[in-house]
């Protein structure tokens, strides 16, 4: 092999590995585009593209009940809600189950946390009081 191909390898090479790590980069990069409303009783994400981990809290009564849809249409959704003693009411991904309804037995903060790769989709939580839907 001649140095001129050599040196063309060496430079190709380099050129693959630095497009290689900026594509890495991008997409580990944590970001947001979408809609996105944090009410002291909603929390509506309608996501186009979300890389990372979202919260919102919500101060619930005994009766109450969450009215949910959760629907994850590509990459990957997990949401858990968190009761106020770190117990969790509802664990999952969007895929499975994507209408439903949690009652509230206990009153305090319960928090929401959301965390997304390369994730498109829908989240919308209505507190809904004392079971009136």
């Amino acid at each position: 092999m001649t140095k001129s191909k050599s040196a063309i390898l060496t430079g190709l090479s380099l050129l693959l590995l630095a497009g290689a790590a900026v594509f890495l980069f991008c997409c580990k990069q944590e970001g947001f585009t979408g809609s996105r409303v944090k009410n002291p009783d909603a929390y509506l994400l309608d996501i186009e593209r979300m890389n990372g981990t979202d919260l919102h809290t919500l101060e619930l009564h005994e009766g109450d009940v969450l009215q949910i849809q959760f629907e994850t249409v590509k990459g990957e959704m997990y949401m858990e809600i968190k009761a106020p003693d770190g117990t969790a009411v509802y664990r999952g991904n969007g895929k499975e189950t994507t209408d439903f309804t949690i009652n509230i037995g206990e009153g305090g903060v319960y928090t929401v946390v959301v965390e997304a790769r390369r994730a498109k989709g829908t989240i919308h939580i209505q507190q809904v009081s004392d079971g009136e839907e």
